[in-house]
């Protein structure tokens, strides 16, 4: 799949600084300064944060709080744009260590499509990473600004090493999945640092794999089902690797750094070209005109970006970021297009959903799907009254947010969105408590130290 730029250059910009978990950036310009393309605009405060650049050349008409993807407003620099093409010096980095890498991925403002920076993935404080793992089982990703598979094998084999590098990680693997046949072809073929790639030998639940030839650099492509949710990463560690991720802790608590094609691609663009993060991929459904992927320029407004492609069809249902099943749908389209949007979706009127919901039968169908062994119906019914202490009980936790549950629940319960309102109530008014192991999930969180 080929993505298309964006076309059409909006009237403005808002970029938001803060498009990553942590503290909002500094704002380095002020209402009426001149920007051009690549220019920092926000600065990290600590090396737990991502700068932000500008993506177009133009005016800083003000810097306010503005709508968000995420439902929120976040103080966002607004960019009235012009017909431009300069940007600041690009300077590729020649052999960078360790140390420049992280600093390199920090300045660039490479974010992982979960919110983490990046440079926090591969480097946590006090954690040893000795595997990078860059999951590409979002088939739609290889879009990027790839204009061959091959190309997209080799710069991706490429980004991992330089992941590696900057982690200190020994160890390292690209997931694809293994219903696509695209991916598995870009790797098929690839000859890496003139070695070729091998089809390696099942394993497991993994249907197909390849290897380096000579087996010294450690670097595997392997594939398996895609796993959807917005809180995979611990769940994804294992089905990979075989590591448990204590409940509470991260991957990085069993020393692994898990990275996603977008930040890869990102630093291997900052490295070879010197270019910082300011423009994205995303994926558009719903629209009959428009591309299925899209290179846009971050900030772009999400109206931009349908009016681009011939506007909203005569009768307008729901927008929605970020895919159907675990997104948010957005009561205006004045928000941008920021580091984390990896899909704008469109439901017309008679599409969205409408069933009734009615009383729980006590089928079990959601939990017989949970790929984490809770009991979601309960969970959701606890969460529905309130009683957040009791869905703490039940390891609400544990939870990846995957959507299997509301979506094979016969009774049309919004089960995902309980679920996340109790989380969201967790989080602001109570402390960890005690986790339940399962085939999946290891007591004893190693980072707390036992």
């Amino acid at each position: 799949m080929e993505s298309k730029r964006l076309s059409k250059l909006p009237e403005k910009v808002i970029i938001p600084l803060k498009q990553h978990k942590g503290i909002p950036c500094v704002p380095m310009v002020k209402k009426g300064d001149l920007v051009v393309i690549g220019q920092k605009i926000g600065d990290c405060k600590d090396n737990h944060d991502s700068s932000v650049h500008s993506s177009v050349c133009g005016e800083v008409l003000s810097i306010e709080m503005a709508p968000h993807p995420e439902g929120n407003k976040v103080l966002s620099v607004i960019i009235k744009t012009t017909e431009s093409d300069q940007t600041v010096g690009f300077s590729p980095k020649k052999n960078p260590s360790q140390k420049d890498l992280i600093e390199l991925i920090k300045n660039s403002g490479i974010v992982e499509h979960y919110g983490v920076p990046t440079q926090s993935v591969l480097n946590p404080d006090g954690k040893n990473i000795d595997t990078v793992l860059i999951n590409a089982t979002s088939s739609e990703w290889i879009g990027g600004k790839f204009n061959t598979p091959e190309e997209y094998g080799t710069q991706m084999l490429e980004a991992l090493k330089l992941l590696m590098k900057a982690a200190g990680a020994s160890k390292g693997a690209i997931v694809i999945r293994s219903d696509d046949p695209e991916s598995i072809a870009a790797f098929g073929g690839v000859k890496f640092q003139g070695k070729q790639l091998e089809v390696a030998p099942l394993i497991g639940s993994r249907r197909i794999g390849y290897y380096l030839k000579d087996q010294e650099s450690n670097i595997v492509v392997v594939s398996q089902k895609r796993i959807y949710g917005k809180r995979i990463l611990n769940f994804f560690t294992y089905n990979v690797t075989g590591r448990k991720v204590p409940a509470g802790c991260t991957p990085s608590d069993v020393g692994v750094a898990i990275c996603g094609v977008k930040s890869a691609k990102a630093l291997y663009d900052a490295v070879y070209e010197g270019k910082p993060y300011y423009e994205t991929v995303i994926l558009l459904d719903g629209l009959p005109n428009c591309p299925s992927l899209v290179l846009v320029r971050i900030g772009t407004p999400f109206k931009d970006v349908i009016e681009a492609y011939g506007g909203y069809p005569s009768e307008s249902g729901k927008l929605i970021a970020n895919g159907m099943r675990t997104g948010v749908a957005q009561y205006t389209d004045e928000v941008p297009v920021t580091k984390t949007t990896t899909r704008i979706s469109f439901q017309k009127p008679e599409d969205v959903s409408k069933d009734d919901v009615i009383a729980c039968i006590h089928c079990a169908a959601c939990v017989d799907v949970c790929p984490v062994e809770l009991l979601p119906s309960k969970i959701a019914a606890l969460a529905d009254q309130g009683r957040f202490d009791e869905c703490r009980q039940v390891h609400i936790e544990n939870c990846i947010e995957c959507g299997k549950c509301a979506v094979i629940c016969p009774s049309k319960i919004h089960i995902l969105q309980l679920i996340r309102y109790a989380k969201n109530a967790i989080e602001l008014a109570y402390e960890d408590t005690a986790a339940k192991e399962s085939s999946n999930i290891k007591l004893g969180c190693a980072c707390g130290g036992e």
